[in-house]
């Protein structure tokens, strides 16, 4: 019998003792190096991924997932990224306040869509627009990418080999440097227009604002 299949038989039959099955994941653990676990801290940004499906009946129109890539989540990617790739404080300080300073001009969200809807056609069957309180403003780029594995794990499960991810980018100032988000902007949209549908992805600007200050709070008290 090849080696390969003796160790799986071994497994099989340890696995059919009885009482052994809390006990096999155990021994597995402690045969097997399991690696460190680090800091999960990309959970701290989950709610800046909202997801929209739509439906024909039981068919499937259209889905959507967008990641809002602002301050906190340009953040915690400079921080897991740093953290993989062992960079230094100063290495860290220098690369985050390169990502913060792109959002000082532009809106930037990662959106996840079906491979036979694409986004970047004119002849797209569905278009997008940004929505802040009363305020729509358009794309001034989409552009198909290759997400960096930092940004898929914020993604989590909504991350597929059935989407396609783009990256779309819209101004975040006006003609007269104002900002588009301000400190009395309650929500933004991000809003999918069909001949005949339209869909929504909504961020709560207070929400958002309330989740991260609980965040913090939990690690400033060891929780």
């Amino acid at each position: 019998m090849p080696r390969q299949y003796r160790s799986f038989y071994f497994l099989v039959m340890i696995s059919f003792l009885s009482g052994c099955g809390t006990r096999i994941t155990d021994w597995a653990k402690d045969m097997v190096n399991q690696g460190t676990t680090l800091p999960d801290w990309v959970v701290s940004v989950r709610p800046f991924v909202k997801s929209v499906s739509l439906y024909d009946q039981f068919d499937t129109v259209a889905m959507f997932d967008a990641l809002w890539l602002a301050d906190p989540v340009k953040i915690v990617y400079s921080e897991v990224y740093a953290r993989k790739h062992g960079k230094s404080n100063e290495q860290y300080d220098v690369f985050v306040r390169r990502q913060l300073a792109e959002n000082e001009h532009y809106i930037l969200f990662y959106v996840l869509s079906l491979y036979d809807i694409s986004l970047r056609e004119k002849e797209s069957s569905w278009s997008m627009f940004l929505e802040i309180d009363d305020q729509r403003f358009t794309p001034v780029e989409i552009k198909t990418i290759e997400i960096a594995p930092e940004y898929k794990a914020m993604f989590g499960d909504c991350f597929t080999r059935f989407k396609v991810p783009y990256q779309v980018k819209f101004t975040a100032r006006d003609i007269e440097s104002m900002s588009h988000i301000t400190s009395e902007t309650k929500m933004i949209s991000l809003v999918f227009r069909s001949v005949d549908k339209e869909v929504r992805l909504t961020w709560n600007l207070d929400e958002l604002l309330r989740d991260s200050k609980q965040e913090v709070n939990e690690e400033d008290c060891g929780c």
